[in-house]
Order: structure tokens, then sequence, then C-alpha cells
């Protein structure tokens, strides 16, 4: 059942004005932050991932390289880039080991010098294992409550048909 959820990690993703909204279970083995542009990234540029609130270095690719050096620790062997991102355009972040710290707005630039060619921003929420299986809880509870209520109307149908027929036998 663990590897269903995990493989099922994404659960809703939205686009509100120039933000994608995504959320993902904790414990999830990866989740693949978007970031696109529409034509090629110059090699000589920087691609970086950040995190807000506070202001982390998550990935950071210069001159077509990824610097680790230049990310924040908690991010180190959890973060990858496509190899052929700034030929593809395709500067998706993949963030791999999901845990509650992940939670927050990540953006995604890409600089030529001083110049900004590109933003992106994506807010990523992390639905903890404890909501996970309250969610899972109250559905059980749900699912019960309904089956016994449909077995209850059945049964006072069943009530009335009798009285009913045994009536006009009668």
């Amino acid at each position: 059942m663990k590897v269903f959820v995990a493989v099922l990690f994404i659960m809703h993703v939205s686009q509100h004005a120039s933000a994608v909204e995504m959320k993902v279970n904790e414990g999830a083995e990866f989740i693949l932050l978007p970031c696109q542009v529409k034509a090629a990234v110059p090699t000589d540029s920087l691609v970086e991932w950040r995190r807000s609130n506070p202001s982390i270095a998550v990935h950071v690719r210069r001159d077509n390289r990824d610097q680790p050096n230049d990310q924040n620790e908690l991010y180190r062997e959890r973060t990858a880039l496509r190899q052929d991102a700034l030929e593809s355009g395709d500067l998706s972040l993949t963030l791999k080991t999901i845990s509650l710290v992940d939670k927050g707005i990540y953006n995604c630039t890409t600089r030529r010098g001083t110049t900004i060619l590109s933003q992106a921003e994506v807010q990523l929420q992390v639905v903890s294992s404890n909501e996970l299986k309250y969610l899972k809880e109250r559905d059980v509870f749900l699912g019960l409550f309904i089956v016994t209520l449909l077995l209850l109307l059945v049964c006072v149908g069943y009530i009335g048909w009798t009285i009913m027929t045994s009536k006009n036998k009668g």
C-alpha cells in the first residue's frame, strides 16, 4: 500500500496566475517541480532553484554544470535537473525523498550575467502521513456510515412492504 501511495503522490495540480500549486504525500519517492522555457537556454547561463521563507538554494547549475557546493545541505543528493535541461528548455526539478520540511514556495530563475531570462514559481504542499491516516480513517467511517444508512432504509422499506401486504390480505 505504501508503494501505491508513493507512486500516486501527485494529488492535485492547478495553475493560478503564474504560480503552480502542487500537493504530494510525505514519504513519496520524488516529485517533479515544473519549469519550462520556450527556447533553449545559453550554456553559459545560471539556472537556480530557490525556496523562499527562508531563501535557500535548492539546486544550482552554472555553465551547464551542477554546483552542489552552492546548494543548501538539506537538498544535497536530493535534487536533479535533466542532463539536456538547457538545450530542451525543460528546467523542471526532481526533488527526492519528500518530507514535511519540503513544503514551501520554490522559484526557478535563469540568468545570463545580471539579466533575468525567465522565472517560474511552484508552491509545494506536503501532506503529512498523520493527516493521510486521518483522511483514510475518515473515509472508512464515512463508508460504513453510508452502508449502515442504506441497510436501515432497506429494513424500513421491507417492514413497510410487509405491513402493507399483510393489510391487503386481511
